[in-house]
């Protein structure tokens, strides 16, 4: 399965099962992460990853602090 990924500058296409979108935050300047896999024809998104918090940016209930990130499990398609 393949995933196409666009942004304003390019499109992509990607032969993979799973992928992980990381970017910084544009206001609170930390790193975000998604990890996401392809599941028949959706998209599930397994795990984030916040090393920091602040507007809107507050972790999930449940969710641990590991090596110095803010971790949860969402399984949200």
């Amino acid at each position: 399965m393949a995933v196409c990924l666009a942004t304003s500058l390019a499109t992509a296409a990607v032969a993979a099962n799973a992928f992980t979108l990381a970017w910084t935050h544009s206001i609170e300047r930390v790193r975000w992460e998604e990890a996401w896999r392809v599941e028949g024809e959706a998209l599930v998104l397994e795990r984030v990853r916040v090393r920091g918090h602040g507007a809107g940016m507050e972790p999930a209930a449940g969710a641990v602090l590991r090596d110095g990130a803010w971790e949860w499990h969402p399984r949200t398609r």
